[in-house]
């Protein structure tokens, strides 16, 4: 036989297995680094696209915030009494109800972690059927305590409506149980169809104003649960992006609508008095962590920044530290903000990061 024809030698097939896994390691190496530059590209995709979601619809909400609240009968409430018996639909706990304010937006300082936002409208703003707050006024003096009302007109003012009392500054939450449309009067008694209307003794011992004619009355309708139609904003341990809403029947508490969202932070846009512009940028600290409804009159804007985060973990070197974001690009983030990296997870230098920032005017209150 020929040597031609006595096939490969053990040499041969050395040489050629070696060759084969020079190669499988080229190709490898290659796929490696085109499948890091793959994972790198689509992380910041993800952040940038669920940043962007998460934005917009903080911004969306909040840019209706006030929405009908601009009437003076609102406006002019420097004190407000409000009352539960504690049923699920004026917020399932007795007594004065928590929070209550007739403010268009609240935000709440986080600390070290993220910042949440609460906005109030007087009605549904996602519903056609708006209607604007049914206003008379007293026309005699109300007894201490009340039951009734002796009011110009009726029009407009339904049984189970909510109605708000103003006078001087002082403005008292109570509910319809019955039209009197004949004899001019509105009954707000407690019991199962008036759950924000204390007892006689309930007012009496928490000094429940009784008010003089000509006061200011408005009706307007509830929403399921709760006094005012509120849409509100947090983060949560698990760095999702909640929204709570009362317009819904059940409500709608702590629903996720965007994940890995890292941080969020909020500030007041404040005018001066009379002033339609913004002349500083307030955080929820200090004397704005609980403002005086006087101070929330001066309120035009609402800007926003959050930090939103790729869903992809990026390895570090062998034996080094992830070096993806450093502490010197978190500082660079925001004009504004200060994101507090030291609350984030242990991990968080591994990924990449999107910063989205914006400012809301508050038009309805700007307009009102």
């Amino acid at each position: 036989m020929r040597d031609k024809q006595n096939g490969f030698g053990l040499v041969e097939i050395m040489v050629g297995l070696g060759v084969g896994m020079l190669a499988m390691m080229v190709v490898m190496q290659v796929f490696s680094q085109m499948e890091g530059q793959k994972r790198t590209a689509t992380g910041g995709a993800d952040a940038q696209s669920t940043g962007a979601i998460a934005l917009s619809l903080i911004e969306r909400d909040t840019k209706m915030a006030g929405w009908g609240m601009a009437n003076s009968m609102f406006s002019g409430c420097n004190t407000t009494y409000s009352y539960c018996d504690g049923d699920l639909s004026c917020g399932g706990k007795e007594g004065a109800i928590d929070g209550f304010s007739l403010a268009s937006a609240v935000i709440t300082d986080g600390g070290d972690k993220p910042d949440s936002i609460l906005v109030q409208y007087f009605a549904n703003p996602t519903e056609g059927s708006f209607r604007y707050p049914s206003n008379t006024e007293l026309r005699s003096n109300m007894p201490q305590p009340s039951s009734e009302l002796n009011v110009g007109n009726t029009s407009g003012c339904r049984e189970g409506d909510l109605v708000l009392v103003q006078q001087a500054g002082k403005c008292t939450l109570m509910q319809a149980t019955q039209i009197q449309d004949q004899a001019l009067k509105i009954q707000h008694n407690p019991g199962a169809s008036g759950h924000f209307n204390p007892p006689a003794n309930y007012q009496n011992a928490n000094n429940w104003p009784a008010y003089t004619k000509p006061a200011q009355l408005s009706c307007f309708s509830a929403p399921p649960a709760g006094a005012l139609y509120q849409r509100g904003y947090s983060v949560n341990d698990l760095h999702q992006l909640l929204r709570s809403d009362n317009s819904a029947n059940p409500a709608i508490v702590n629903e996720v609508v965007a994940p890995e969202i890292i941080d969020m932070q909020l500030e007041y846009g404040v005018s001066l008095a009379g002033q339609p512009s913004v002349n500083s940028w307030q955080p929820a600290t200090g004397s704005w962590a609980h403002p005086t409804a006087a101070d929330f009159l001066l309120v035009k804007a609402v800007r926003v920044a959050l930090v939103a985060r790729s869903v992809q973990y990026e390895k570090p070197a062998a034996n080094q530290e992830c070096a993806t974001t450093t502490d010197a690009m978190a500082g660079k983030w925001s004009s504004w903000a200060k994101f507090k990296t030291s609350s984030y997870p242990a991990d968080w230098k591994c990924y990449r990061y999107k910063v989205f920032e914006t400012i809301v005017p508050l038009r309805n209150v700007i307009w009102g």
